[in-house]
C-alpha cells in the first residue's frame, strides 16, 4: 500500500496540522448508479445514470432542466488525520503508555451507498474499491476499539516530540474539474420493468461526499536538544 507522506518534525516549536496534505488514489471513468424513485407510481430502483435504450431498469432521459452536473466520477484520496489528545513533549527520562479508545470503519448506511453508487458486486466493499481504483482500499465494519501505544524513555538531554495519525479515506461525488457535485434531486424518465412504460421520477445520488477512518493508526516522533 501506498501512504500519503507525513509532514516533517522541524523542531520543539513545531505543531502538527490536523490533516496531511492528500493523495488522490483514484477516479472511476464509467457510469455510476442513481435512485429512482417514482413517487406516485410506487417504483423505486438502482438505474445507471446516463440513459440507455435497452435493459432495466434503466435511465431513459434527464428532463429538460434536470439535466445531470456534466460528466461525473467518484474521486477516492487518501490522508493522515491527527488522533486527538496524542501530540506531545517527553522530556528526558520520561516515558508514555496510555489506551486510546476510537471509532473507524464504515457504517451500513455508508457502506451501501458506496456499493450501490459504484455497482460494486458480491466482491465486498474493500475488494470493489481496490479494483475499482487499482490501490489496496481497506476498509472493516463500522467499530469502536481500544489500542495501547508505548513509548520508551527519553534519552539524556533530549526531548521527543511524538503524536499519532490515522488513516483516512474519502470519497467525492466529483465534476471533472475535482468540485463536489450535489447528490440531487434531479429528474427523468425511467422504464423499471422493461416494458416500455417510461415513468417521471425523481433522481438522487446515494451520497456525494463520504470520509472514513480506515483504523490504521502509525506515531511518528523525532528527538531534538533540549
Amino acid at each position: 500500500m501506498t501512504l500519503p507522506p507525513f509532514p516533517t518534525i522541524d523542531g520543539l516549536d513545531w505543531a502538527p496540522p490536523l490533516t496531511t496534505g492528500y493523495t488522490q488514489i483514484g477516479r472511476t471513468s464509467g457510469p455510476l448508479r442513481i435512485r429512482a424513485d417514482a413517487d406516485n407510481a410506487g417504483y423505486a430502483d438502482d438505474v445507471w445514470d446516463y440513459p440507455s435504450d435497452s435493459g432495466a431498469p434503466r435511465l431513459n432521459n434527464w428532463w429538460e432542466g434536470g439535466e445531470p452536473p456534466g460528466p461525473r466520477s467518484i474521486m477516492a484520496a487518501q490522508y493522515w488525520r491527527l488522533v486527538p489528545n496524542t501530540f506531545t513533549h517527553l522530556s528526558a527520562g520520561t516515558s508514555l503508555e496510555k489506551s486510546w479508545s476510537y471509532q473507524h470503519g464504515v457504517s451500513s448506511t455508508d457502506s451501501e451507498s458506496l456499493t450501490a453508487t459504484m455497482g460494486i458486486q458480491a466482491e465486498g466493499l474493500s475488494a470493489g474499491l481496490s479494483a475499482t481504483f487499482s490501490h489496496s482500499v481497506t476498509i472493516s465494519d463500522q467499530q469502536t476499539q481500544t489500542t495501547q501505544y508505548s513509548v520508551g524513555s527519553t534519552p539524556e538531554g533530549k526531548v521527543r516530540v511524538w503524536m499519532l495519525w490515522d488513516l483516512i479515506y474519502e470519497f467525492s461525488l466529483v465534476r471533472a474539474d475535482g468540485r463536489i457535485i450535489p447528490a440531487g434531486t434531479y429528474r427523468g424518465d425511467v422504464d423499471f420493468s422493461n416494458d416500455d412504460h417510461y415513468s417521471g421520477a425523481y433522481l438522487n445520488y446515494r451520497f456525494n461526499h463520504l470520509i472514513i477512518s480506515s483504523g490504521n493508526l502509525c506515531s511518528r516522533d523525532a528527538l531534538f536538544d533540549a
